[in-house]
């Protein structure tokens, strides 16, 4: 009766971890199929908004858009070639953006 008992135990067992891989693997399929439809979304939203604005608009957004692209660059090759210098400008940043939004006591 005890060994009965137990193979029946071991057999639930088991079929409690298949079915945490199955719910393991169902959850990861909805994320996947969520972030899909997101994506979707996102383009379908971002297409209706690129064909209101004006062709000469566009022009002048894909312009700012290269020269943020650029600058970002530089920043990078300024960070690579003085980092120490850059951390010196981030904190210095951080310090005064702090003393801005602190709170006065």
């Amino acid at each position: 009766m005890a060994q009965q008992e137990s193979a029946e135990v071991k057999a639930l067992k088991a079929e409690i971890e298949a079915l945490k891989k199955d719910l393991s693997n169902l959850s990861e399929t909805l994320q996947q199929l969520a972030a899909s439809k997101a994506k979707e979304k996102f383009s379908d939203v971002k297409e209706q908004i690129l064909s209101q604005i004006p062709e000469d608009q566009k022009e002048k957004i894909e312009a700012i858009k290269e020269e943020g692209e650029k600058a970002v660059e530089a920043i990078k090759v300024q960070q690579r070639e003085h980092p120490m210098g850059t951390l010196l400008v981030a904190i210095g940043i951080g310090f005064l953006v702090g003393k801005m939004f602190g709170t006065k006591s």
